[in-house]
């Protein structure tokens, strides 16, 4: 359990040498309370001129560790505590490192300090979205150094959870803390750690203090932090030259945590005055500007990557980029690079803006031939000058890692007229040579790779400039990260071995898609990942925290295990887990299951429910797909034994133009199965109460599967998946301070909620997707660590949802409004607001809401197409996402009635 110093002794050592030139060197001794279980050791480690190196602390007890080192005036010094086990593995305390923020003009200073866990849920207000945008600080206060031969006691609460009008202040019982009347007001200089200095001419400190909330316009304490009082009891070995650095965490705040309210619409679904027949990033300032006037904190987006692929309305799905870097050159707007000097081209662009905004949806073909023919007009205009722009220098040279690979792929998709990187004659193979080839000035079709330089800088700009301006107004962008890659996209073609191209990522079949979802995307290598410290992620999460203050991370339970579907199947119900633990033939033996498994590991197919699933054409089937074993008794032919062979030959026969409602059924026979196989073992299959092959069961082969199926889904791999997660999140987390947001719909293990609480991520709570044995979730009893929502893009809106089923509407009215009487059957503006009213008053630190949800409580105002307010429908695959607001961002602003309506009823909410 004792610690030791002997790491000291080198450090201090090879430090000596490099500061010669500095002349003054004071003792720093650090001292934590903190319990600490046996095993355990706490060190430091120190970031100084250039170097870091960690010293072990020692301990008297098992609450007090302390070491020492020597500082002198010049040094730029960091430090962060650590635990490390008896296993060696080493816990950081949360946050970014401690800096020291004093003059070095006495003889020893002694820091107090205490543990900052990553799980407390105050930490959340030490992110981006919070310290550097809601509690945005625009001007500080400088501390004022005392200058004394006398001691000085510096007093330090880090806490970033204050309006930026108002300061925190001190007081205690001594007179030079104002004797419980006179407050000590707190610099902000160096902000979320505030700090105030204090003469002390005695040799012992026994002091009694708190902190409260200082208005600086009214001149009074408006609030006192709640709790006992703070102590601080110190014997200086002397009566001067001394220092007592005390930092504390948190203003115990008596009025609770704070809370907030947001909207949530994808950028190509905005429509404003100046776009193109799509939003853009120029339009989330106009969204900014009516986020501040509703009195909403949070702006959300979908994924605003680049999914130009085969440059057809396929590619309109915003979680298929190319790249996880490249910014969607549909989002730039064109007005905003240069004016066309061209008279007859300007005009033309302008006739074709006046055509795209006319229309009610998104054009994805349109807007992707327009915009495209104009960039290449004015990259042509504007090259010259682009070439010699420092700014867009520095942005090529800053980004060359992955924009230089960027825009030679999409000039080989153009040559090619694919991303399929696999049939490109030449290229086929990522090369760095052939990288630098094309991005070679001399490459006789340099223009041709370049101009995506270009495109990519004016997006960046662009993008860059409604971040700073939502920043600027205190609205946080909440970006949204996509749970994989495309399989055909420029990260695939750079590092495959990256990725598990040989499966696809899904997910298991729920209430909204009930044959499961098949995304396509490939799966993630973690092994190879892992060797370089998950850089490839620290990239990824550092570019986009350039845009974004807080993050949405889709399908977060990918990150402990993802739904993996073999390439040659295409529903999610012949999923698996990945990774998983597959049971031995042994094992499942021990449940009971004993013989040939072949009846449950074949498709299971009989003759008495085919007419069932099939109707009139179960003679076409029987003919054509199935062939016959034995009386009543059937197997799939070669030609069909697969959802992928299914799928090609129905999209080739022409003779099956008229059947193409037989695809899915035949689909569900292959999947008639109870057991997956693979080399390691046996796996259950997911949803296997609703196959006939389980409902043929005896009651003992049901009861067999049961406690298989129970034990495989619920119980065997809890720890495991946990691990798994808690390996690869916090690199992530690392590698940048955004609000981190979770999506944890749908199948959860039980260990996901408390792997995400200590890692301080936000849940997602959806009042219709409960995770409970309820119908409907109950928004006033969601933890503060959620963000709830009433729908989401993957959903109907309220009125969507409302309007598809008059019983279950009852059932909410009743059970969930608490509203009697009958439901009506087209959902009113007084249930859309009564919905919104319960979410503003949960406890949920944010409440966000899909706009449609919002102008749904304005009957003037709202669509007055219910189903066309729907973004996707999962259960459609390819979707054409083309949802576009009705309302452009100038009207909305205008709409003072509904406009004032949002805004008290976030304030009355206290949000």
């Amino acid at each position: 359990m004792h610690g030791i110093c002997s790491g000291f002794d080198s450090f201090a050592a090879n430090l000596n040498k490099n500061l010669s030139d500095n002349t003054f060197n004071m003792n720093a001794n650090f001292h934590i309370n903190y319990h600490t279980q046996f095993g355990e050791n706490i060190s430091i480690r120190f970031r100084r001129n250039g170097q870091e190196e960690t010293v072990f602390c020692q301990n008297y007890d098992i609450d007090h560790w302390r070491c020492s080192i020597q500082i002198t005036e010049n040094e730029a010094i960091e430090y962060k505590y650590l635990i490390k086990n008896q296993d060696g593995k080493e816990v950081e305390e949360h946050g970014q490192y401690r800096s020291i923020h004093l003059p070095r003009n006495g003889n020893e200073v002694f820091f107090q300090d205490y543990w900052r866990p990553q799980f407390e849920p105050e930490r959340s207000f030490f992110s981006a979205a919070f310290k550097d945008v809601i509690f945005r600080r625009n001007t500080h206060n400088k501390q004022v150094h005392i200058e004394t031969s006398n001691n000085k006691l510096v007093f330090q609460l880090y806490a970033a959870a204050i309006p930026p009008n108002l300061r925190f202040c001190l007081m205690g019982n001594v007179e030079a803390l104002g004797n419980w009347h006179q407050p000590i007001l707190l610099s902000d200089e160096n902000f979320p750690c505030w700090q105030a200095e204090i003469e002390w001419g005695t040799q012992w400190a026994n002091i009694e203090y708190k902190y409260g909330i200082y208005d600086p316009e009214n001149q009074q304490i408006i609030q006192w932090e709640e709790g006992e009082n703070r102590h601080l009891n110190f014997n200086f070995p002397s009566t001067g030259g001394c220092t007592v650095v005390r930092t504390d965490e948190h203003f115990r705040s008596a009025t609770g945590n704070w809370r907030g309210a947001g909207v949530a619409i994808p950028v190509f679904s905005l429509r404003s005055e100046n776009g193109c027949g799509i939003g853009e990033f120029n339009d989330l300032k106009l969204l900014t500007d009516w986020a501040v006037k509703t009195g909403l904190k949070v702006v959300q987006t979908l994924p605003v990557n680049d999914t130009i692929a085969t440059k057809k309305w396929t590619d309109s799905y915003p979680y298929a980029a190319i790249s996880v870097f490249a910014l969607h050159p549909l989002y730039v707007n064109l007005q905003s690079i240069a004016k066309l000097k061209n008279q007859a081209d300007e005009k033309r662009l302008q006739s074709e803006i006046a055509k795209l905004n006319k229309s009610e949806t998104v054009d994805f073909e349109g807007v992707l031939k327009t915009k495209m023919a104009f960039f290449k007009l004015l990259f042509e205009q504007e090259k010259a000058v682009f070439f010699k722009h420092k700014s867009a220098m520095d942005f090529i040279e800053d980004n060359a890692d992955w924009l230089k690979p960027y825009a030679a792929f999409c000039h080989l998709r153009d040559v090619n007229g694919t991303t399929n990187f696999n049939t490109w004659p030449e290229h086929s193979t990522y090369s760095e040579q052939a990288i630098t080839k094309l991005c070679d000035p001399r490459y006789k079709h340099f223009d041709e790779v370049a101009i995506y330089y270009f495109i990519q800088y004016h997006a960046h700009l662009q993008l860059l400039g409604a971040t700073n301006y939502a920043r600027q107004h205190g609205v946080v962008l909440k970006g949204d990260l996509p749970i994989g890659i495309y399989r055909e996209s420029c990260d695939a073609w750079v590092a495959p071995h990256l990725y598990n191209m040989d499966g696809q990522a899904g997910a298991p079949p729920d209430l909204y898609a009930v044959d499961g979802q098949n995304w396509g995307f490939p799966t993630y290598n973690w092994e190879v990942m892992a060797k370089n410290g998950f850089r490839w992620w620290q990239q990824r999460m550092g570019k986009l925290a350039e845009y974004f203050d807080a993050l949405r991370i889709d399908h977060i339970l990918g990150f402990f295990r993802i739904w993996q579907i073999p390439t040659n199947q295409t529903e999610g119900t012949m999923g698996l887990f990945n990774p998983r633990l597959p049971y031995s033939l042994e094992e499942l033996q021990k449940f009971g299951l004993q013989g040939d498994l072949s009846r449950y590991l074949e498709p299971y197919i009989r003759g008495h429910f085919l007419r069932e699933m099939f109707g009139e054409d179960a003679e076409f089937v029987v003919e054509n797909f199935l062939e016959h074993i034995s009386p009543g008794i059937f197997r799939l032919r070669k030609t069909v034994d697969n959802q992928l062979k299914i799928k090609e030959l129905f999209t080739k026969d022409k003779k099956l133009a008229k059947r193409l409602h037989l695809e899915k059924p035949l689909k569900r026979l292959v999947s008639e199965v109870l057991l997956l196989k693979e080399p390691g073992g046996f796996n259950p299959r997911i949803t296997i109460h609703a196959t006939h092959s389980y409902q043929d069961l005896s009651q003992q082969e049901k009861a067999i599967f049961d406690r298989i199926y129970d034990d495989y889904f619920q119980v065997r791999h809890d720890e495991f998946w946990k691990q798994q997660a808690l390996w690869k999140l916090p690199s992530l987390l690392k590698a940048s301070n955004m609000l981190i947001c979770g999506e944890d719909l749908g199948m959860i293990p039980r260990s996901v909620p408390g792997v995400m609480r200590d890692l301080n991520i936000i849940s997602l709570k959806i009042q219709r997707a409960p995770s409970g044995p309820v119908e409907f979730d109950d928004p006033s009893t969601y933890p503060w660590t959620s963000v709830c929502s009433p729908s989401c893009h993957d959903m109907s809106t309220i009125r969507g949802w409302w309007e598809e089923d008059q019983a279950r509407a009852q059932r909410f009215l009743n059970n969930a409004l608490h509203i009697g009487g009958a439901a009506p059957a087209v959902c009113t503006t007084g249930v859309v607001e009564a919905v919104d009213q319960q979410h503003l008053v949960s406890p949920s630190i944010l409440a966000i809401f899909p706009i449609q949800d919002l102008v749904g409580m304005d009957g003037e105002l709202r669509r007055p197409d219910t189903a066309a307010e729907q973004i996707n429908d999962p259960s459609i695959v390819p979707h054409y996402w083309r949802f576009r607001f009705h309302l452009t961002m100038e009207e909305l602003l205008k709409a003072d009635g509904l406009n004032e309506k949002i805004r008290e009823m976030v304030g009355r909410a206290g949000r």
